[in-house]
């Protein structure tokens, strides 16, 4: 066969991998910093007037070998075989980076030496390209000269420039400087370099990934409360929270051959700062923050590849859904189970990956972004991870602080003067000067509790507008098994006579002896008596489906009061026992009195159906399951608890089993982790708490109601 070789036109390839490759004119000078950085050079010095861009640096420089055989080679880069120089992880490889000269101007030239060798001059208008050795006063470096530039360069435009690069550069060994029209150096100093607790941020998260334990270490280091808040919140540290995960565990079931990716993936570090923003003098007051006049965040979230951010992750872009992830979950921190999560304008820092340890973790061809494979989604999992447990060990302090708010505001006097001013009016003018002191300082705390129940209605609105916005779908859920159930009702009897029909009328017909020979039934698909069985015990499950479904929308479900406790988790247990044969149930009643309980069936139905079917799905290997209810009486509440024989907690939730009771907790791959957030959801609405959650002996949970 003929050896063909692609025909590469020159202004087509610089429109490409030039032009449209670099968004902005800031990343295509960045790519061009970069190549200075893997030059070695200790300076990169950035000239830039009305029409002319000059970069110089003191680096290694090219010869007229490395131009022919290396620069003109699209997609070659000799940066590619080898991972690091004069200590520096190179950031090269792909031999495309060149073309954001086209990016930056029409005109360009390269004036380069290698020390003790002739100097070159590399020149191209993007339509002919020449090459030539020159005399150049340099021991070694390259020079850039790029003219009849594309874009118009303004001080607003270096201010940009200067916060890019100032994001965008993470390292000591290259200074950066900028020179403008005929303004003084201006020297690029990272963003990060100097902020402080306290000044720019109010608590840290540090996050540690190793790959070879796949342990997550999470460290917070919190300045946002006043001291005051230690004596409230006792039992824990309002300043430091640190724990370590096992990401096997944790993120069990969200990705196939998950120990494979988590090794793979290699360890990777982040530094996240949080600031609260403006807020009101009411809520610093009633929380006790310490700080209301932070700087706003100066970025988002950066990513760094050792001595750079990879370009479209240089904090502007939203790559880690942090917007998404609060809009998911939009609760406050104040909300009694509802998850609250940071917000955007309240997160930024970053996050380093190191081109060696991080492999799988890829350029895409132009450099200016990450392969969105399996390794990059698993990153973003770990991080979202660890950032929600920050938000937990915040809103866990917030909410003990707000309790306690509650818990300390007045006992509401009776209104007298008010009273007997309503019911005469016209008294008002025989009243004393006392009198009439008393009724306007009434007045006005009547308006002052008016406008606390006002701000504590529209709290309340945003708290129930989340769970509203999850208890909705499953509702709709529900009606829809509803609306079903009530066809499949009219046809109840074809179900659950359909069996016996169709047998009636094969022996009628003579079939069913010879349908029973061994002959037609040595193969399952065409095994006619096996299938019917199969048939038959599917339609019983779906009458028993009919039957559950539409008992559970019963008008008197929903009555205010019940008469027995027992009776009612009798009828809650006949129902599943009549489903699930291998369930054992053992109901124990303390002080059952024969009084009206303040609470209706179908309360308790949304919280033991949940319980009892967590405990069907963590454990449908085991032969029979044993589930217990113990239920006391105390005169001003209804003690209960729950347990089952199974095989108990996740790993990941034995260090902490409150956390099931968090919205979206699961260890199951098909888990939507509703279920122990709805138990709670609902005790909360009836004045009731989970008390303790235990899995020595399969689960246990303690829990009150009032009654």
């Amino acid at each position: 066969m003929e050896n063909l070789r692609f025909t590469i036109e020159e202004e087509e390839i610089a429109e490409l991998l030039g032009r449209q490759n670099y968004s902005t004119k800031e990343s295509a000078i960045f790519e061009l910093v970069k190549n200075s950085y893997d030059a070695g050079s200790k300076t990169c010095d950035i000239f830039i007037d009305s029409n002319h861009i000059k970069i110089i640096d003191y680096g290694c420089g090219m010869n007229e070998e490395d131009i022919k055989n290396n620069w003109m080679h699209v997609g070659k880069s000799k940066k590619a075989n080898i991972d690091t120089y004069k200590d520096r992880v190179l950031s090269g490889s792909k031999g495309v980076g060149r073309f954001a000269l086209a990016r930056l101007g029409n005109d360009a030239k390269v004036f380069s030496k290698k020390i003790c060798e002739e100097a070159i001059l590399w020149e191209t208008n993007w339509v002919t390209t020449d090459f030539k050795k020159i005399e150049l006063d340099i021991i070694e470096g390259t020079i850039i000269e790029i003219n009849n530039l594309r874009d118009v360069w303004r001080n607003k435009d270096i201010e940009n420039l200067k916060s890019f690069l100032g994001r965008s550069y993470n390292d000591n060994k290259m200074v950066i400087n900028i020179h403008h029209l005929n303004n003084e150096e201006i020297p690029i100093k990272h963003t990060f370099s100097d902020i402080k607790l306290g000044e720019d941020y109010s608590a840290s998260i540090t996050l540690s990934y190793d790959s070879t334990n796949m342990n997550l270490s999470i460290s917070v280091n919190s300045d946002e409360f006043r001291k005051e808040v230690e004596s409230l919140v006792s039992n824990m540290s309002i300043n430091h929270y640190n724990d370590k995960f096992d990401m096997s565990e944790e993120l069990k079931g969200k990705f196939d051959n998950l120990d494979e990716y988590l090794s793979g993936l290699g360890s990777f570090s982040a530094e996240l700062y949080f600031l609260l923003g403006k807020t009101s003098t009411e809520n610093v007051q009633k929380f006790k923050y310490k700080h209301n006049n932070l700087p706003p965040a100066p970025t988002g979230i950066v990513l760094y590849r050792n001595a750079f951010s990879i370009t479209s992750f240089d904090g502007t872009k939203d790559w880690l859904d942090i917007t998404p992830r609060a809009r998911k979950s939009p609760a406050a921190a104040t909300h009694l189970s509802g998850s609250w999560r940071v917000r955007s304008n309240q997160i930024y820092g970053f996050v380093k990956i190191d081109k060696r340890i991080n492999p799988y973790l890829k350029d895409l061809a132009n450099r200016q972004g990450l392969e969105e494979n399996e390794y990059y989604l698993l990153l973003k999992e770990i991080i979202g991870f660890g950032l929600s447990r920050f938000e937990k060990y915040r809103q866990s302090i917030i909410r003990k602080i707000n309790q306690l708010y509650l818990d300390s505001m007045p006992v509401k006097e009776e209104k007298n003067h008010i009273k007997a001013f309503l019911k005469s009016p016209e008294k008002v003018t025989t009243m004393s000067r006392k009198e009439l002191s008393s009724l306007a300082a009434e007045i006005i705390e009547v308006q002052r509790e008016a406008d606390e129940q006002t701000k504590a209605r529209v709290e309340s609105e945003k708290q129930h507008k989340y769970d509203v916005r999850i208890l909705n779908v499953l509702a709709t859920q529900g009606l829809r098994a509803s609306a079903i159930g009530h066809e499949l009702y009219n046809k109840r009897s074809a179900l659950k006579s359909g069996y016996e029909d169709i047998i009636n009328a094969l022996k009628e017909y003579g079939f069913w002896e010879v349908l029973n020979s061994d002959e037609c039934t040595k193969v399952a698909y065409k095994n006619v008596p096996g299938i019917l069985e199969e048939l038959e015990d599917i339609n019983l499950k779906l009458i028993s489906f009919i039957d559950v479904i539409l008992k559970k929308v019963e008008k008197q479900k929903f009555q205010s009061k019940i008469q027995s406790i027992e009776k009612t988790l009798n009828e809650i247990v006949e129902t599943w026992t009549s489903q699930y044969t291998w369930l054992k149930f053992d109901i124990s009643i303390k002080n059952d009195m024969p009084i009206k309980y303040k609470i209706s069936k179908d309360v308790l139905e949304v919280i033991f159906d949940n319980l009892i079917l967590n405990s069907i799905q963590n454990n449908e290997m085991v032969g029979q399951l044993e589930i217990k209810f113990e239920v006391t009486n105390d005169g001003n509440q209804l003690l209960f608890k729950y347990s089952d024989n199974g095989v108990g907690l996740s790993e990941k939730y034995k260090s902490d089993p409150m956390r099931i009771l968090e919205v979206h907790e699961t260890s199951r791959r098909d888990g939507h982790g509703l279920g122990m957030w709805i138990v709670n959801n609902t005790l909360h609405m009836y004045d009731g708490e989970v008390i303790e959650i235990t899995s020595n002996y399969g689960f246990e949970i303690y829990f009150s109601l009032k009654g």
